[in-house]
């Protein structure tokens, strides 16, 4: 009879489990499924950041198909920054206002974050590869200004290209990854917006942008209105140029904009107008503060396709703020395998 009972109770115990793991399914992660990621940014009418937002609070589109969200990270992730400074003709002033902020702006970075920076005129060079010493970023932006001439021409969709190369080949797949500009936007050769956002969404990289008033044609004390991409002015600030300046600059070739903050706001990001005296800061600052959306990609995506992206919030969410604005990278580019992206659980 002792032996009996073990065996009944032996079966008994094998039920309970079963009905168990029927009641509470393991969650399995399809290892043949990659899982995509966008970042967004939501800010109120007066464009200051939205904390708090929950994974219901969003709504996420592929390609007008709306997808379950998988997973949902706010300012937990690590953040990869390259700051990219336009170092041609009359651009000293600008990037010694950026240098002088850079221990406050620099200081909203957590230990687990990393800095480069390159510099650009005609030609884009590596100053400081990524490193997660912010001295080490403050010193040399306080070299930069010593050993840049500042006086070389400018292209700017080049320099562009090249941060969004390099911080593709060198940024970590789990970071938050941005480009924050410093230039006047002012450019002699050709703009070409559409391969800088390609670029950016290959890198996964969000752009923003601080935007120096046009020092090459600008005389001193002049006005200079600085507007967004929707056309709603942003600040009208009056530019001095540094001291010992003894008249307008020789000019060089015709220059033209290269549309950077129209390829800020298409990546998601924004613009800001370098005089703020916490521009720098802010932006540094607002790279965090944006969330991560992750999804499954749906059936049939092949490696390396592109697709359209929509991100609104939740009724519920628009009614808490009804101004909110979602900021986010309108495309989205597949990995080339299932394993470039790993599950995040």
């Amino acid at each position: 009879m002792g032996r009996i009972s073990a065996l009944l109770a032996g079966t008994a115990l094998c039920l309970l489990a079963a009905d168990a793991a029927q009641d509470d399914p393991k969650v399995t992660f399809r290892s043949n499924v990659s899982l995509g990621r966008v970042d967004a940014q939501v800010v109120d009418a007066e464009n200051r950041p939205i904390r708090g937002l929950r994974v219901q609070d969003f709504i996420l589109r592929l390609d007008g198909k709306q997808q379950e969200i998988r997973d949902f990270q706010s300012e937990q992730m690590p953040v990869d920054v390259v700051l990219l400074l336009d170092v041609s003709r009359s651009m000293e002033p600008h990037i010694r206002r950026v240098a002088v902020a850079a221990h406050e702006a620099l200081g909203t970075l957590r230990d687990q974050d990393r800095v480069a920076i390159l510099v650009f005129d005609r030609y884009t060079r590596v100053r400081m590869p990524f490193r997660s010493d912010r001295q080490d970023a403050e010193r040399e932006l306080e070299s930069v200004l010593y050993r840049e001439s500042f006086q070389g021409g400018t292209d700017i969709t080049q320099g562009l290209l090249d941060s969004a190369s390099y911080i593709e080949q060198n940024g970590r797949r789990d970071a938050r990854r941005a480009i924050v500009i410093v230039t006047d936007d002012q450019t002699e050769r050709s703009r070409n917006e559409a391969a800088v956002l390609r670029a950016l969404t290959r890198a996964e990289a969000v752009l923003s942008a601080l935007i120096a008033p046009d020092a090459l044609h600008t005389g001193p004390g002049a006005w200079r209105e600085i507007r967004l991409d929707d056309g709603r002015p942003q600040g009208r600030y009056r530019y001095r140029m540094p001291p010992g300046y003894g008249g307008p600059p020789r000019r060089g070739p015709r220059t033209q904009s290269a549309g950077t903050s129209e390829i800020a706001n298409q990546s998601g990001g924004d613009s800001m107008a370098v005089e703020q005296a916490s521009a720098f800061e802010r932006t540094i600052a607002r790279i965090r503060e944006r969330y991560a959306l992750y999804f499954y990609l749906p059936d049939g995506v092949r490696p390396a396709e592109a697709s359209s992206v929509e991100v609104e919030l939740s009724p519920a969410a628009r009614r808490r703020y009804p101004r909110a604005e979602v900021r986010f990278r309108r495309s989205y580019l597949a990995p080339n395998s299932a394993n470039d992206t790993e599950a995040h659980r």
